[in-house]
C-alpha cells in the first residue's frame, strides 16, 4: 500500500465527510481510519493542510455560521482543492525522502577518500565524523567533529550543504575545506564559491555572513560569530592530503596540537613564551620525528624526549 494511494483515500474521505456520510459509511470511515496508523496520520496532515488553505479565503466568506446547503459545484470546488493538496502533500513527501545515508568516521592518524553517489568527492581527515543525507534537492553533509574537503559535483538544482556545529555552507559546485576541532570551525575555498550562514539561537534560521572565493578564508566560533577573515597564500587548500601540515607564522603550540591530531606523542613546552614562538614551513605528517631534530635549528630551543615524554624548552 503506496502513500500515495493513503493520501488519496484520506481526501476522499474527507469531501465524503464535507458532503455529510450515512451511518454506514461513518462506521467504515472509522475503521479505515483506525486499521492503521498511517491512515490516521495522513487524514490528520490533510485536515491541517485544509485549514491552512481554508485560512487563505476572504474573511466574509467564513463569516455565516449557519449550515447552508451547497450547489453541486460547490462539492466540485471542495473536491478539486482536496486533490489540489494531495498534490502538495505527496510534493512535500518527495522533496523530503532520504535517497541516500551515510555515516563516515576515520580514527586517529587515518585519512580517506570516498566518491559519494553524484560524483562528489569527500575527503576526510584524521579523527573525523561525518553524516551524508541527499534528498531530492538537497544534499546535506553533517561534519560532527574533524576536518574534511569536498570536490562538490555541480548541481545547480539541488545545492549541497555542509553543517557545522551552528554554521552552515552553501554551494553547487567548488572545492573547499571545513575544520571543526574543538570550539571553532574554519572554512576554506580552493576553487568557487561558497555562502557561510549561522543559525540564530531564538528562532533557528540561518544568516549569511560572507560569500567566500577562491583563496578566502573565514573562522567562526560555535555560536557562528565570525572571528576572523583572510586571503590565503597557497593555492591548494587542504594540505593534508598530501600528508602534510603546512604553517604561517603559526604558534608552536598550535603546531604541536596537529601534530598530535595525527597521534604524535603530546609534547610539554616549558613556558608560555616558548607555546608562543611563530613557526613557518611545510612538514610531513608522518615524520614528526624528523620535526623535532629540526626544530632546534628554525627556533631557540632544545628538545628533550625518551621512551615516556617530550620536553622543548628554552636553550
Amino acid at each position: 500500500m503506496s502513500q500515495a494511494w493513503v493520501d488519496e483515500m484520506a481526501a476522499l474521505w474527507f469531501v465524503k465527510a464535507q458532503d455529510g456520510m450515512s451511518a454506514s459509511e461513518k462506521n467504515t470511515f472509522e475503521k479505515w481510519l483506525h486499521v492503521n496508523p498511517a491512515h490516521q496520520k495522513a487524514y490528520t496532515q490533510f485536515e491541517a493542510l485544509w485549514h491552512e488553505l481554508d485560512g487563505l479565503a476572504p474573511s466574509q466568506n467564513r463569516a455565516c455560521p449557519q449550515k447552508r446547503v451547497k450547489p453541486w459545484w460547490g462539492y466540485a470546488g471542495v473536491a478539486a482543492i482536496a486533490f489540489f493538496a494531495i498534490g502538495i502533500l505527496q510534493w512535500n513527501a518527495f522533496s523530503t525522502r532520504l535517497e541516500l545515508a551515510q555515516n563516515l568516521v576515520t580514527p586517529v592518524g587515518a585519512m580517506r577518500e570516498y566518491t559519494l553517489s553524484d560524483g562528489t568527492k569527500l575527503f576526510l581527515d584524521t579523527d573525523s565524523n561525518v553524516s551524508v543525507e541527499y534528498y531530492a534537492h538537497k544534499r546535506l553533509v553533517k561534519l560532527h567533529q574533524g576536518q574534511i574537503a569536498l570536490h562538490v559535483s555541480k548541481d545547480t538544482t539541488r545545492p549541497l550543504f555542509v553543517d557545522a556545529y551552528n554554521v552552515q555552507v552553501r554551494v553547487t559546485g567548488t572545492i573547499f575545506e571545513v575544520r571543526h576541532v574543538e570550539d571553532e570551525v574554519r572554512v576554506s575555498v580552493e576553487e568557487g564559491s561558497v555562502d557561510v550562514s549561522s543559525k540564530r539561537s531564538h528562532d533557528g534560521e540561518f544568516i549569511k555572513r560572507a560569500s567566500l572565493y577562491a583563496k578566502d578564508q573565514i573562522i567562526l566560533d560555535e555560536r557562528g560569530f565570525v572571528l576572523s577573515t583572510l586571503k590565503l597564500q597557497n593555492d591548494a587548500i587542504a594540505p593534508w592530503r598530501n600528508g602534510r601540515l603546512v604553517f604561517d607564522k603559526t604558534p608552536l603550540e598550535d603546531v604541536l596540537f596537529e601534530f598530535e591530531r595525527y597521534g604524535a606523542k603530546p609534547a610539554f613546552i616549558a613556558s608560555s613564551q616558548l607555546a608562543l614562538m611563530p613557526l613557518s614551513g611545510s612538514f610531513e605528517i608522518e615524520r614528526f620525528g624528523s620535526f623535532l631534530e629540526l626544530l632546534p635549528k628554525v627556533l631557540p630551543v632544545k628538545v628533550t624526549q625518551d621512551l615516556h615524554s617530550i620536553a622543548i624548552e628554552k636553550l
